[in-house]
């Protein structure tokens, strides 16, 4: 009798699931998609995303049981963040928005604490005192601006740049000898008509936030000269741009500064960004919490994450999981802006 019973819940599982999967998702010039249709095409082009995901979110979460990494407290005060920094202070209309993003607020909690845990463990693993802290907000202080008036930092300048030195000195000496340095740049940059059409003159919007896992907007000497070596209408160079292989003479005539905090308001975030840019990557704390708790996949199609995760070796081959447009992306929670936000508020209360 007990095995009939499990037959028959079996059978209305499966019709149960079948029906769900030829339920009309949308309709197409009079063709169904169905979520079955829908189902499947997610899982194609994003099975073994989801699944590495999945995997490794399940490994943070027993690192923090462990551990007692990160409390539920904290990840709720880093939503309150995310939502401030989105323009919101009603949650309602916070959520509304999200809804329209094609998410929910316990989605996102999951991705905040996904990456507070993650951030912890990298944390742990990169010794770094004060002196060499200070030293990185002071080489990367742009990272940590935010401009009072809501707009980015720029630099209105006049910029020269050649791979010879001997050029620039050249034009240097022109402008010395009291020619017009729009007349300069025009002759200068015959053969850039954008660069010539200006005169040379350019504005350059400074990074606030520089993201370590991809290439940064401007090189960094670029950056540091314009935004705080070169004086004020003076001509400054020629200087060797080391990244780009390049020189450069400028002469910068306007920055709209942005507003920097103490380093000690601030020393947390700092912290992150030098463990983002120097702690162990991701992989590697997947890897160590892969040995320390076993990973069984029990799908074929999706075996080989077992060895991916445990060795750090992308064994998946890009044409299986890219998708025929942009992929949605992982939800970070802005930790840095989102703890200046709620400083800020403390210190007007």
């Amino acid at each position: 009798m007990r095995i009939v019973c499990s037959l028959i819940l079996a059978i209305l599982v499966i019709s149960l699931f079948g029906c769900g999967s030829k339920k009309p998702i949308a309709v197409v010039g009079g063709k169904v998609i169905t979520y079955g249709d829908y189902q499947e095409t997610m899982e194609r082009y994003y099975g073994a995303k989801t699944m590495r995901w999945l995997i490794q979110h399940q490994l943070l979460l027993l690192a923090n049981e462990k551990q007692k990494l990160v409390s539920d407290k904290e990840v709720e005060r880093e939503y309150k963040n995310f939502m401030r920094l989105n323009g919101f202070e009603d949650e309602r209309q916070f959520l509304a928005f999200l809804a329209r993003q094609g998410m929910t607020k316990d989605g996102l909690l999951e991705d905040i604490k996904h990456e507070l845990i993650l951030m912890k463990l990298r944390e742990k693993q990169t010794k770094v005192d004060d002196k060499t802290l200070q030293e990185f907000f002071k080489q990367n202080w742009v990272m940590f601006a935010q401009p009072p008036t809501g707009e980015p930092p720029t630099v209105r300048c006049f910029l020269f740049q050649s791979r010879e030195r001997k050029d620039l000195e050249k034009v240097k000496a022109l402008i010395q000898q009291g020619e017009d340095i729009r007349k300069v740049a025009y002759d200068f940059y015959k053969d850039n008509p954008q660069l010539r059409s200006t005169r040379g003159e350019v504005t350059i919007t400074l990074p606030l936030l520089v993201d370590p896992h991809q290439h940064p907007p401007l090189p960094p000497t670029l950056l540091n000269l314009l935004a705080r070596e070169a004086p004020l209408d003076q001509l400054y160079g020629p200087v060797l741009i080391k990244e780009a292989n390049l020189w450069v003479l400028v002469k910068v005539l306007e920055r709209k500064r942005p507003f920097i905090l103490p380093f000690e308001e601030i020393k947390q975030y700092v912290k992150t960004a030098y463990v983002q840019n120097f702690g162990p990557p991701p992989e590697t704390i997947f890897q160590q919490l892969a040995k320390e708790f076993a990973i069984s996949v029990r799908d074929p199609r999706y075996k080989f994450l077992e060895d991916e995760i445990r060795t750090r070796v992308m064994l998946e081959r890009p044409s299986t999981f890219q998708p025929p447009a942009e992929s949605p992306s992982l939800t970070k929670p802005p930790s840095q802006e989102g703890g200046r936000l709620e400083q800020r508020e403390q210190s007007q209360q």
